[in-house]
């Protein structure tokens, strides 16, 4: 059967090249005809005699060309299905063509004086992911450089928001306007959409009363206000409340987020972890507890975050279970929280369920070890999975990075909000990239984008990528879900391949004993496996670590190896007691045979391969079974290092 994702990509041997470099040239003639014609009566400035001159620049210019191309061939092939480590793969075509077409004009996404086309692009785009997530109409959205930037900015956004309320009712009493007497924990409290919707108050109010000469009055009161953190920052603003604010934050957050609290001014202690299951999901207990305890510790939660595809362990938290525990204490009369989903990796996911469930299909596939084609067992990810991606809709913020399994060219991330409103929280006056406006229903309705974000200049070409890209491939489960499913089916295949090798290996050789064996972490939650080998005999976790160290080394590109050495790529990662509680981390450890004690004292060294690249079920359909092969080489060199033909392995 025809798969339309061989459309989607050059493919592993550039077997759709020709289209691509048709599309490169036509682009190129296009753009410099562009040129030609414009105002074609000015006649150009470089003559012949200058160009024949400067043929001693163009040879210089191809030799060192040449000597790029020679270098760049030592890159990782991240395009190959041979590479399963890192979150890298093939970018779409519509999105390298895109990014190459709008590269050319170089125009900066800010706003509309220097990027009138591309910056309707980007607007467009981030309509594409709001509409995936499933917000409404409201919702905005932009790109960024990637997830940190998206993060960061999203808390940005949740510190004004959280203030909100009590910097309203300070304008409202310098204005003389009637307010509730409300008390400062009641105004913490407040919901995000109800802070909001006292900031659109307030200026609606103003308008009908004062015109906007009172509405810039007011404008110049919140700023002013003494209960604005962009003004008279946290620690002035903490010491007014007396309660300090904390970010909620699972464990398997990622570590933008210490990074985040540290730029904002909360510092690093101002995070609060949340255990996370066996299968590296948050606790909603666990949860409902941290804010009852901080509670009654007179602190303020400023957001909880879900993590929606862990970069470590590609695990997605319950955020419609998170989304429950928020609605409940906001009917119990308890302080509200804003909610910022991190899908900067895992967001796509989302496609999956849109417009309903796609599911990933039968729970078994087909695989060939020694020659034989064999059927096994897959253990699919459940519902639960799809509940949560389902909640995004319900988060006040969410990430996603079209660079990651959007497949789009670097840089490309995107910060996407329930609630349009936040626009007129972030504004910056900034008077000669557009005109300026105390009215949040302004900011409601502008296209500019520089003025309401962290980031000055971004690349039109980033935005023309994503649109290209997302309007021949639709994010729903007849476009870009198909691409998802195939992943979490590689991820789910590779986890099984992993834990029953030895086994199958025994049955083709029943005089073969197998020396190692390997561990996952757990079920794949989406299309990342973690895993560790080990001795087939117990032994201790230094010799486990050292064990898969030594197999990491020689799946990597370290200095002086190169690329075309390696039949196989893969990445590891650390199991840190220092992020991970003992009791996280008991199931695997039970497994490898080890104790919480060594746990404690060195952490676990696992494994980690990525499935995102999209050619492994056509090579299946070709006879290539790659991820069989790929699992026979690792258990080949764990094998090898145990069993003492290697040296080194202590």
């Amino acid at each position: 059967m025809h798969d339309p994702i061989s459309a989607w990509f050059a493919g592993p041997k550039g077997e759709n090249a020709e289209w691509v470099t048709s599309w490169f040239r036509r682009i190129a003639e296009d753009y410099y005809a562009w040129r030609r014609n414009y105002f074609a009566e000015d006649g150009p400035v470089l003559g012949s005699a200058d160009r024949r001159a400067n043929e001693p620049f163009y040879d210089a210019f191809e030799d060192r060309l040449t000597e790029l191309l020679a270098r760049l061939k030592e890159d990782v092939p991240f395009h190959s299905p041979r590479y399963a480590g890192h979150m890298l793969a093939e970018q779409t075509l519509p999105g390298i063509v895109g990014y190459f077409a709008a590269m050319l004009y170089n125009p900066n996404n800010v706003s509309s004086d220097v990027a009138p086309v591309t910056l309707r692009l980007e607007h467009q785009a981030g309509r594409m992911l709001t509409r995936m997530i499933g917000y409404g109409d409201d919702a905005w959205a932009h790109l960024c450089s990637g997830g940190t930037i998206a993060n960061i900015e999203a808390l940005w956004v949740a510190r004004s928001v959280k203030y909100m309320g009590l910097a309203v009712r300070e304008v409202r009493e310098h204005l003389g306007l009637p307010c509730a007497a409300t008390s400062d924990a009641e105004l913490l409290g407040l919901s995000p959409d109800a802070s909001l919707d006292a900031l659109e108050s307030l200026f609606r109010e103003v308008s009908a009363t004062s015109g906007e000469e009172g509405m810039w009055e007011a404008y110049h009161h919140l700023r002013n206000s003494s209960f604005n953190p962009s003004e008279v920052g946290m620690g002035e603003l903490t010491k007014r409340l007396g309660s300090a604010p904390v970010l909620v934050v699972p464990e398997t957050r990622h570590y933008c987020f210490e990074k985040a609290l540290d730029v904002l001014g909360l510092g690093r202690r101002a995070s609060v972890v949340v255990r996370s299951d066996h299968h590296f999901r948050m606790l909603p207990d666990e949860l409902e507890g941290t804010l009852e305890r901080l509670d009654a510790e007179g602190r303020h939660v400023l957001a909880v975050v879900g993590v929606i595809g862990s970069t470590e362990e590609g695990s997605i938290d319950p955020l419609h279970k998170i989304h429950r525990i928020r609605t409940h204490r906001e009917r119990c009369g308890k302080a509200s929280f804003w909610l910022h989903g991190d899908g900067a990796y895992g967001g796509y996911l989302r496609s999956i369920t849109v417009p309903s469930r796609i599911g990933l299909g039968e729970p078994r596939t087909t695989v060939c070890l020694h020659g034989r084609e064999l059927e096994i067992e897959l253990e699919l990810p459940g519902s639960g999975a799809c509940e949560s991606l389902e909640a995004m809709r319900h988060c006040d913020s969410v990430t996603i990075d079209p660079h990651k399994l959007g497949y789009i060219p670097y840089p490309s991330g995107a910060v996407c909000y329930r609630n349009g409103a936040v626009r007129a929280v972030t504004k910056q006056i900034a008077p000669y990239i557009e005109d300026a406006s105390p009215d949040p229903a302004h900011d409601r309705a502008s296209e500019s984008i520089g003025v309401y974000v962290l980031e000055g200049s971004k690349p039109g070409a980033a935005a023309a990528a994503a649109w290209l890209s997302h309007s021949l491939i639709p994010l729903d489960n007849d476009g870009h879900g198909r691409l998802m499913r195939e992943n979490i089916r590689n991820a789910c295949e590779l986890a099984a391949l992993l834990q029953q090798y030895p086994l199958m290996t025994a049955q083709a050789d029943p005089g073969a004993a197998a020396s190692v064996r390997a561990v996952t972490l757990c079920p794949p939650g989406s299309n990342i496996v973690c895993y560790a080998f080990s001795p087939a005999a117990s032994t201790s976790l230094e010799r486990i670590n050292s064990l898969n160290s030594r197999i990491f080394e020689q799946f990597s590109v370290r200095r002086g190896s190169r690329v075309h050495n390696l039949p196989f790529f893969i990445s590891k990662t650390v199991l840190s007691p220092s992020r991970y509680d003992v009791r996280t981390a008991s199931d695997v450890l039970a497994r490898l045979g080890v104790s919480h004690d060594e746990y404690v004292s060195m952490g676990v060294v696992l494994l980690r391969s990525v499935m995102m690249n999209p050619w492994h079920g056509m090579s299946k359909r070709q006879g290539r079974y790659l991820l069989c092969e790929l699992v026979g080489s690792l258990f080949e060199a764990a094998a090898q290092i145990v069993d003492g033909s290697q040296i080194g392995y202590a």
